[in-house]
This record gives C-alpha cells, structure tokens and sequence, in this order.
C-alpha cells in the first residue's frame, strides 16, 4: 500500500485565505490594531501585541485630532508604518500556522501509514529486537555464559571469576605475615589481623575457604581468592615423650 504523500510547502489559496488579518491594517490605523491583535493572539509573537497597542494610541490620537493640522500627516505615516510592520510579520504568522497544520496531520495520521512513510534508510538502520537479543548471544562465548551462571549462584559476577591472574606465586595463608595477608584480593589490615589471631588459636587452617570465614569474607570474595592464596597442611603438635612410673 502506497504512503499518502505530505505536502512539502503550502499552496496559494491557503496562504491568501489566513493572510485576510492584513484586510484590516489596509484599511487605516483605526482597524489595524484588530488585525495585530489576531495575529499576536493566535501566534503568541509579542511583536505583534506591541504593534497592535501602538497602533491603537495612534488611531485613537488621529481619531481626536490631537495633532491639529499634521493629523492628516501623521494619519499617513502611521498608516505606511502599519502596512509595512504587517507586512514583516505575516511571513512568520504563515509558517507558524503551517507548521501547526502539519503537526496535526502527523498526530491524526494512523499509526500504518506513519509506519509506511518513514524513510526505508531509517528502518534498515533499526535493527529488529531478535537481531540485537541473536547479537548478544554471539557476543559472549559459551564458556563466558557458563562461567556467569557459576558466579550467580555464589552470589557473585562474571567479573569477580575472571580477574586477569598475575604470574605470582600464591600466598600460603597457613604462614604468611598478616602484611603479605593483607594483599589478597578482599583484605586489608584489619582482616589480616584478624585472620592471623584465629590462625594461631586454632593452630592453623584446613583450607583457604576455611581462612575466608575466619577473616570475614563473602562467599564471592573467597572465589576470587582460590586463585591467589593456598593452604599447606596445618602443622602438627609438637610431640612430647615422658617416662610411666608404675607405683
């Protein structure tokens, strides 16, 4: 179905038929301020208002004769200076109302023949929402979605398991100082400290998770730290050797 076409400027009847303000200006400053007065209503141009309330004074001053035998004179002269102020604004009243026009077509037009008249350009740049939802399944590679899905479910994010690792060695959390402690990834000083005092009450950890909670970490913080600390076999006791003395 063909779009309906839109009129790029307006026609000559149209723009003779609201130009009819200007048959009061032309008839002398007693009727000009009505046609102004039109204009500036409508179009809300304060330029108008001014020369409706200007031409106004003057045609009422003519009107009584205040200027005595330049009355005729100044009658002339405001009569030229009303025709030409017209004049000046009626280009702007013109484009306000088409534009007025063509905004109301737009907004009645239905909503299939906005569709139909927009540019083809526009509508092959848009790309549809199953391409864009089939863009971003490419984007991120499986191994990318399955490690998102790991994280989720720790309570953690993609970002959190895929930090870049640093060719270091890791830090044994079983004897390293709280100050090599405090650089793991989630610490600082006072989780350092506060994991070397429980290590030393419970004479050493079983694993890095283990570590995790004893210096108050959350569960993502403790996945991010399997790749940078490890645990060594909690040390033994020292074994002592004494001598039974049956009585």
């Amino acid at each position: 179905m063909s779009s309906p076409t839109r009129e790029a400027v307006p026609g000559w009847g149209w723009m003779l038929g609201v130009s009819t303000w200007l048959v009061p200006v032309f008839f002398g400053p007693g009727f000009a301020w009505i046609g102004f007065l039109i204009v500036g209503a409508v179009s809300q141009r304060g330029a108008a208002y001014v020369a409706a309330l200007a031409s106004g004074v003057l045609g009422f001053t003519i009107g009584v004769e205040v200027w005595g035998g330049f009355t005729d004179i100044v009658a002339a002269i405001v009569h030229l200076a009303g025709i030409v102020v017209a004049l000046a604004l009626n280009p702007a009243w013109l484009r306000t109302l088409w534009e007025r026009r063509v905004a109301g077509k737009d907004k009645n037009r239905p909503a299939v023949w906005r569709r139909a008249a927009e540019p083809a350009a526009a509508a092959s740049a848009r790309p549809s929402r199953r391409s864009r939802r089939g863009s971003k399944r490419a984007s991120k590679p499986a191994p990318e979605r399955e490690t998102t899905r790991v994280a989720e479910s720790v309570g953690a994010t993609s970002a959190d398991l895929l930090q870049p690792r640093e060719p270091v060695e890791p830090v044994d959390v079983q004897t390293a100082s709280a100050d090599e402690i405090a650089e793991l990834p989630g610490m600082n000083r006072s989780k350092a400290r506060r994991a070397v005092r429980a290590r030393t009450k419970q004479g050493g950890f079983v694993s890095v998770e283990q570590f995790g909670e004893a210096a108050g970490l959350q569960p993502h913080e403790i996945v991010r730290l399997r790749s940078a600390a490890t645990c060594s076999p909690r040390p033994r006791g020292e074994r002592r050797f004494g001598r039974r003395v049956d009585l």
